[in-house]
C-alpha cells in the first residue's frame, strides 16, 4: 500500500514537471530588444532581479547563471525544483560598449508571467530591481473624435 502511494507521488509530479515550464515551441511569453547598458551591467541586474523576483515565495527554485567573458554573453535562467525545468530563460550579449541585446522568454503563468517579464525589461533598461513594473506603459495613439460635417 504505502509503495503504490509512493509511486503514485512520483507518478504526478512527473507528469506535472512534463507541463512546467517554458515551451518548445515558442509559445510561452517573449520579448527581444537592444538596452542602452554595458552588457556586464544588465548580466548582473538580471541575476539581482532573478533573485529578488522569480525565485518563488519559499525560495525552492533555483537560478544559474552561466557568463562566457570572451563572448561577452550570457544566459540567466531559472529552474523548478526537482525537474529543473527553465520557468524564466535570459539571453544577453554584449552589442557594443554600452548596449545589450537581451532575450527574456518566460512560462506565462504565476509568477513567471508577462508582468514578471516586463519587470524584468524595466530592471534591465534602469538597473533597478522591482517585482512590478511601475513604468507607463508606450502611449496609445490619439483618437479623435468624429464629428458631423454639415451638408
Amino acid at each position: 500500500m504505502y509503495r503504490n502511494l509512493v509511486a503514485a507521488s512520483v507518478l504526478a509530479l512527473g507528469l506535472a514537471g512534463c507541463s512546467l515550464g517554458i515551451s518548445q515551441d515558442s509559445s510561452s511569453p517573449h520579448s527581444e530588444f537592444k538596452a542602452p547598458v554595458a552588457f556586464k551591467d544588465a548580466y548582473d541586474t538580471v541575476i539581482r532581479q532573478s533573485n529578488a523576483c522569480l525565485r518563488s515565495a519559499d525560495n525552492a527554485y533555483r537560478v544559474v547563471a552561466d557568463l562566457n567573458e570572451s563572448a561577452q554573453s550570457g544566459v540567466v535562467r531559472v529552474l523548478a525544483p526537482y525537474s529543473d525545468n527553465e520557468m524564466t530563460r535570459v539571453d544577453l550579449k554584449a552589442a557594443g560598449a554600452k548596449t545589450t541585446d537581451v532575450r527574456i522568454v518566460v512560462w506565462g503563468k504565476g509568477t513567471w508571467d508577462a508582468a514578471a517579464m516586463r519587470s524584468m525589461q524595466d530592471a534591465i533598461y534602469y538597473g533597478l530591481v522591482s517585482c512590478s513594473s511601475y513604468m507607463p506603459l508606450d502611449p496609445r495613439p490619439e483618437v479623435r473624435p468624429k464629428r458631423d460635417l454639415p451638408n
